[in-house]
């Protein structure tokens, strides 16, 4: 039985026939090879016109409920009932229980929204949206303009020595680290910093190739244990080495290079992703610039000096790997949009971008200052590791309290940090390290929450 909306009920009608006969036919009530009244008799029994029973008709027909048979009318398709899976829980059970109660979130990978250039990225958008070709894709690489205009940067600021035709536009770092799992030989292995940016390992090993360790001490990441390995690559992060914070000295860095030099293919991932904010001197030039053998892939991102939501990352490959990679992925279209290409191109062309990195600098050293001040009732239970870089701080605990005790007492006092043993392959070396992150917080939020940790973590308390 159809009944027709009233009242107040706005819903077309032929809508509202199309929808009851739909849910008939998907429960059943209406059989698999029944036919339907004409549309005539149809139009009689329910007082419309009809042209409206057509639109319904037609609709159900379009989506493959009926099928209409010529000088026959309309008939009840065969539709397999569809499956209610168990439910694997309702998504505010799924949640983490953590997320109740916290006040201060430190956890590291966000930036300053206040900060960002919003009038001039609306501005930038607009005019780019009237340019030939702002609709069209780009090559695999990317727009040529971007890539150019990249180039002159990283040369600039990083002494990295490329061409636009060497680099790689892509849909943030984890696209580019994709791309690059898939050029290399299926034989070649991967060896990770330990402890390393852990989606980097997880990825490379989901795409088939052997992952080892490769550990790390002061210094940065130690070779000596892969010498004698056959085709392999090296992900290392020596300007600031992700999570600890360490920076590699030139010694290493040089020792690092004759590595991979010594053998027939081995290449150097070099993940300069917060390069720009070092605050206690001028950045340390690229692995890339020192590299006399072309085995440094340099990777570097905009989601940390512009926005994590502009996925917007670039690599630059070795000649050698450029062949290989024109050659297995020609034809992959950009997996980033256009339009915010041309728009992150004029960024940089016009000054924007060198003038958006000189403001933040000032902006995250302060935000780091005033984290340290607020730190400093804790004394000589707590101190801050490595380098004046990025945007967030590695501290330890010098009281005893290990990274599970420090985490739980300050989800006790209404605050989230970062624990440091996920970004290890294996077991945790360290005691009584994590990682809080400044990028996104004010400054009452850095005040409240350093002022909720000096009470977490003072021993005594609990």
């Amino acid at each position: 039985m159809i009944v027709l909306p009233s009242g107040g009920d706005r819903t077309p009608l032929y809508l509202a026939i199309y929808r009851q006969l739909r849910e008939q036919i998907e429960s059943g009530a209406a059989a698999a090879g029944s036919k339907l009244p004409s549309k005539r008799a149809m139009a009689s029994q329910l007082g419309v016109s009809v042209n409206t029973v057509d639109g319904a008709y037609g609709q159900l027909e379009s989506e493959g409920f009926v099928e209409s048979r010529p000088r026959s009318g309309f008939y009840v398709c065969a539709i397999d009932a569809l499956q209610k899976l168990p439910s694997a829980g309702r998504a505010a059970e799924r949640a983490p229980a953590a997320a109740a109660g916290i006040a201060v979130d430190f956890t590291p990978g966000g930036v300053a929204r206040e900060k960002f250039p919003f009038s001039v990225w609306q501005r930038l958008l607009r005019e780019c949206l009237e340019l030939p070709g702002s609709l069209e894709r780009t090559e695999a690489q990317g727009d040529p303009g971007l890539r150019a205009a990249v180039a002159d940067y990283l040369r600039a600021a990083r002494g990295v020595r490329c061409s636009p035709e060497q680099l790689v536009i892509g849909a943030g770092t984890d696209s580019l680290l994709y791309t690059l799992s898939y050029i290399l030989p299926d034989e070649c292995a991967v060896a990770v910093e330990n402890p390393v940016y852990n989606r980097a390992y997880r990825l490379f090993a989901r795409m088939g190739h052997p992952v080892r360790p490769a550990e790390i001490d002061r210094q940065g990441v130690m070779v000596e244990p892969l010498e004698g390995c056959g085709p392999m690559l090296l992900y290392t992060t020596p300007s600031h080495q992700y999570p600890l914070g360490l920076s590699m000295p030139m010694a290493r860095r040089v020792r690092v290079l004759n590595w991979a030099g010594a053998g027939d293919f081995r290449y150097i991932v070099e993940d300069d992703y917060d390069s720009e904010f070092r605050y206690d001197a001028r950045p340390v030039p690229s692995l890339q610039s020192v590299d006399r053998n072309d085995r440094v892939i340099y990777l570097g991102t905009f989601s940390r000096s512009v926005a994590p939501s502009l996925r917007v990352s670039y690599m630059v490959l070795p000649a050698p790997l450029l062949a290989l990679y024109r050659e297995r992925y020609r034809g992959f279209p950009s997996g980033v949009s256009t339009l915010e290409q041309l728009a992150l191109r004029e960024f940089l062309r016009r000054g924007h971008f060198e003038t958006h990195l000189n403001r933040m600098r000032v902006y995250y050293r302060n935000k780091r200052r005033l984290m340290l001040e607020c730190l400093e009732p804790l004394g000589g239970q707590l101190r801050a590791i490595g380098e004046a870089a990025g945007h967030h701080l590695t501290v330890q605990a010098l009281n005893g309290l290990g990274e599970a005790e420090l985490c739980r007492r300050a989800e006790a006092h209404g605050v989230r940090v970062a624990p440091i043993s996920p970004y290890f392959m294996g077991e945790c070396p360290y005691e009584g390290k994590v990682l809080l992150g400044f990028g996104a917080l004010g400054d009452d939020a850095i005040r409240d929450g350093c002022a909720r940790l000096t009470e977490a973590w003072r021993v005594g308390n609990f």
